[in-house]
């Protein structure tokens, strides 16, 4: 384990403080506990497919099929349309 010092507001401080109490732990606890849940939910994805698949498309390409979309950019392109 490694020990780390960092500066909190005295508001934030006094919040750990008080959850900290409720929940029976120490604030280095508690703020232990926050921290790797917060990394774990926002894993970064191990692969490229991973990372894609938890994409969500724009609001405006909601509705866009993505094979249709890239035809009609190469059919309007001299360099990509297909011959």
């Amino acid at each position: 384990m490694h020990r780390t010092q960092i500066y909190l507001p005295d508001q934030l401080h006094d919040q750990l403080k008080i959850r900290s109490r409720a929940n029976g732990i120490s604030v280095s606890a508690l703020i232990r506990q926050v921290v790797e849940k917060d990394l774990q939910r926002n894993a970064a994805p191990s692969d490229a497919r991973q990372f894609f698949d938890q994409m969500t498309p724009l609001e405006s390409f909601a509705d866009c099929e993505p094979e249709e979309y890239v035809r009609a950019i190469r059919s309007k392109s001299r360099i990509l349309r297909d011959e």
